[in-house]
């Protein structure tokens, strides 16, 4: 049993064990700071039988980007060795993780997608710095860069199997205590266009000029023009290729969208 020194039932390992999901729940969103959060995830992550984790954006170490998430307790001379050769572009868990939502057994890697000779030695470094089997999972919310939470066993250890439900739902639950640690204002703040608007930014995004625009929605190219001024303005920017990354960022329109229409 992880001690804690808090009394408060709701920061009570103990209770956590008892109650199941919910008090998972309620231990990982009632964190103050995101210290807390570290704290809290690596005492999940033990309590499930992993000796490691790592709650991290994807992203060069050696130039983080703001707002940079790197809660871990990886080996420290991997975490160096990570860093100074630039391993992110080569980890194929990060891929992985930025290019779909399912989460994934690092033994499974193989069979969901070819790897790269590069990211072999990526994973067998991993292994030779300590790190056993792993579960990665991934981690996104909009405009936000890609991120995932991985666990990991102590190399010759066998994955716990039985956790992988119960880790994955944890890192869910702390991701997005942290974005709200982060981002408080976010939710206040979300973007929203009207439907004419929405409309002609997502053409916008396709290629298309006012004219082609108006043509395919039966507007005149002026009224395309106001509408996707007031678009900008209200989103907050001056330019049109701004204009239709914050509406793909912010999951007003998605990237599948962004297709070519023939007028």
């Amino acid at each position: 049993m992880i001690p804690y020194d808090r009394s408060d039932r709701a920061c009570s390992w103990t209770h956590v064990r008892h109650e199941g999901l919910s008090a998972i729940a309620e231990y990982l969103r009632s964190c103050a700071t995101v210290d807390e959060v570290s704290i809290r995830v690596g005492h999940v992550a033990r309590e499930l039988g992993f000796t490691f984790h790592a709650l991290v954006h994807h992203a060069d170490l050696t130039r983080p980007p703001p707002s940079f998430i790197f809660l871990q307790n990886y080996p420290a001379d991997w975490v160096q060795a990570y860093a100074q050769g630039g391993l992110h572009r080569f980890d194929p868990t990060q891929r992985l993780a930025a290019a779909r939502p399912a989460s994934f057994a690092w033994e499974d890697l193989g069979g969901v997608t070819p790897l790269a000779p590069n990211e072999m030695r990526v994973l067998e470094a991993a292994r030779k710095a300590g790190l056993g089997e792993g579960f990665t999972v991934p981690l996104n919310a909009p405009g936000e860069r890609a991120a995932s939470c991985s666990f990991a066993c102590e190399a010759g250890a066998a994955l716990p199997v039985e956790a992988l439900p119960l880790a994955e739902f944890a890192a869910h639950i702390a991701w997005g205590a942290l974005f709200d640690l982060l981002h408080p204002d976010r939710v206040t703040a979300v973007m929203r266009l009207t439907p004419r608007q929405l409309e002609c930014v997502e053409l916008m995004a396709q290629g298309k000029t006012d004219w082609e625009i108006g043509k395919i929605v039966g507007l005149t190219r002026s009224s395309v023009t106001t509408y996707l001024q007031s678009a900008r303005r209200r989103i907050g920017v001056a330019r049109r290729t701004q204009l239709a990354m914050s509406a793909a960022s912010f999951g007003l329109i998605g990237f599948e969208e962004i297709r070519p229409v023939n007028i």
